[in-house]
């Protein structure tokens, strides 16, 4: 079966599971689950400095503006994503990290506000099918995508075992012939490299834009615990399952 269909059967397993602003129970004691929540209403639930890595692929403004009359302005997406920048800040731990991943477009108005908010330690760059629906018009297959990481303080949690030893030193080796360490690597492996570099098993791994849920699929299969948002009912029954099937 497939994991990126919901069948009838999944629906009638996961609809009456689904989880909501009501059901967070985070004031005294943190719990792994996925929620039906907008990223800032799910990020007021948490408590100060309860979450040692933030992973996310936050959502972007619509390329085709046209086509939804109701999307926000520039302006407000930008104060939209400065408060909950804010917010997760607040409840990211003084050793824990945060790590954006955004299209070029958006990549200097992340590091404008990150900036403001954390100490930038460096960008990534990865490659990956371009998403515009245009792609056949006039756009390249493929375009690079940004990975900011940012940390709370100067004194934070990475792995330099395993950024530096074993195995992953001779990956490095290659990657580095081809000029970008983290380029060619498959999506969830580049969730894996930053979950194994900025957090332990057992951290708190928190993604408030799950999407598909990839985030919480290799935070699983890590060993560490996860709370996600999402406010789409259809992308969180997805996650849902893939999460509980684990691929």
């Amino acid at each position: 079966m497939q994991s990126d269909i919901l069948t009838v059967k999944d629906l009638d397993r996961y609809l009456p599971a689904i989880k909501t602003n009501d059901d967070m129970r985070f004031k005294s004691k943190l719990s792994e689950g996925v929620f039906l929540s907008d990223a800032i209403d799910g990020l007021n639930q948490l408590p100060d400095e309860s979450i040692d890595l933030i992973i996310t692929e936050p959502s972007s403004l619509p390329r085709n503006k046209k086509r939804d009359k109701n999307a926000p302005t520039y302006q407000n997406y930008f104060d939209w994503v400065e408060a909950w920048i804010a917010e997760s800040k607040r409840v990211i731990s003084s050793s824990g990290s945060i790590y954006i991943l955004c299209s070029w477009e958006y990549s200097s108005m992340y590091y404008s506000l990150l900036s403001k908010n954390f100490q930038v330690q460096s960008r990534i760059t990865i490659e990956r099918k371009n998403q515009n629906e245009d792609i056949n018009k006039a756009k390249w297959k493929n375009e690079l995508f940004d990975i900011w990481f940012a940390t709370k303080t100067n004194d934070y949690i990475f792995n330099h075992n395993y950024v530096v030893g074993g195995k992953m030193l001779e990956d490095q080796k290659l990657d580095a012939q081809k000029n970008n360490l983290w380029l060619h690597l498959d999506y969830q492996e580049v969730i894996s490299r930053i979950l194994k570099s900025s957090s332990f098993k057992l951290n708190w791994i928190l993604d408030p834009f799950m999407n598909d849920g990839n985030v919480g699929l290799v935070s699983k299969k890590s060993g560490r615990r996860f709370i996600g948002f999402e406010s789409n009912q259809d992308k969180l029954l997805l996650a849902m399952k893939r999460i509980n099937e684990g691929k």
